[in-house]
């Protein structure tokens, strides 16, 4: 398993109701990939991966109709929101796609949902439309949807995807749709910056030494922030890291004095370490 520093931990125990004539609600059971750390330590988390062949689904039906999609063949809208609910991403995408061209506004949260359980198996192309969907001001969510959303993009966001780690800045930056939180936004730029993204380092570096964050960092996090910049592919990135390293050692540049203390060493509350 590959540590994400804090994460929240998703709410997949959400019940799902969509319109007249289709298929009476599922509750979704949250994959068993998903761990908490005991209180205190950092959470670990990695993709869904309860689905990773046909062979891993519980069913000979739901096996049978995971070989007809994937042969092309038209399978019935409760057979494919069965194989997304049983955690098989392919399956969830194209459902979100098939909830989507309905052309109904009030199943854009529905398609929202199933996007983002398609981008919690490592289905980055899932991303954009989850975006796309989010950016929309009149769609409503649950807060549950809206936990199990927010952390699928975070997941994506700190194994690298950039359109996932830019969206999800952006929304806690304007409030929309997870509410305004500069803090929250903060926090998730140092774990971009630790989970190995050169240029959030990069950023949080220059702005600790000029004392215009709002992030205090000690010496030891300055020192793996500089680290991560320096095993950047981008020459220049390096150089500059290696530059702003010397300098700080010699005592040339500081870390000034920030606004706040740092959120990663903040313990999360108890209602971010738990799930339902």
């Amino acid at each position: 398993m590959t540590p994400f520093g804090r994460l929240l931990l998703p709410g997949l125990g959400v019940a799902l109701s969509l319109t007249a004539g289709q298929a009476p609600a599922l509750s979704v059971a949250p994959p068993s990939s998903v761990q908490a750390a005991p209180p205190g330590l950092p959470f670990v988390l990695i993709f869904d991966e309860r689905v990773t062949a046909t062979r891993d689904l519980p069913t000979w039906d739901l096996q049978q109709a995971r070989r007809r999609m994937l042969a092309g063949e038209e399978i019935s809208w409760n057979d494919m929101r069965a194989l997304a609910d049983n955690g098989d991403g392919l399956a969830a995408f194209r459902f979100a796609q098939r909830i989507e061209s309905r052309g109904d506004p009030s199943l854009l949260g529905d398609a929202a949902f199933y996007y983002a359980t398609a981008a919690y198996t490592n289905r980055d192309y899932a991303v954009g439309p989850l975006v796309r969907i989010l950016q929309q001001p009149d769609v409503e969510f649950t807060p549950r949807r809206l936990e199990h959303i927010e952390n699928s993009l975070r997941a994506m966001a700190l194994a690298g995807d950039a359109k996932a780690a830019e969206a999800l800045t952006g929304f806690y930056t304007t409030g929309r749709p997870f509410g305004r939180q500069p803090e929250k936004a903060l926090e998730f730029r140092f774990d971009l910056a630790e989970a190995g993204d050169p240029d959030a380092a990069m950023a949080l570096v220059l702005e600790a030494m000029s004392g215009s964050s709002d992030l205090a960092l000690d010496d030891e996090q300055l020192l793996r922030l500089l680290d991560v910049v320096e095993a950047s592919d981008d020459l220049g990135l390096r150089t500059t890291g290696a530059n702003l390293r010397r300098m700080y050692e010699s005592g040339q540049v500081p870390i000034r004095a920030a606004a706040s203390t740092t959120p990663a060493d903040t313990p999360a509350s108890p209602a971010e370490e738990t799930t339902e």
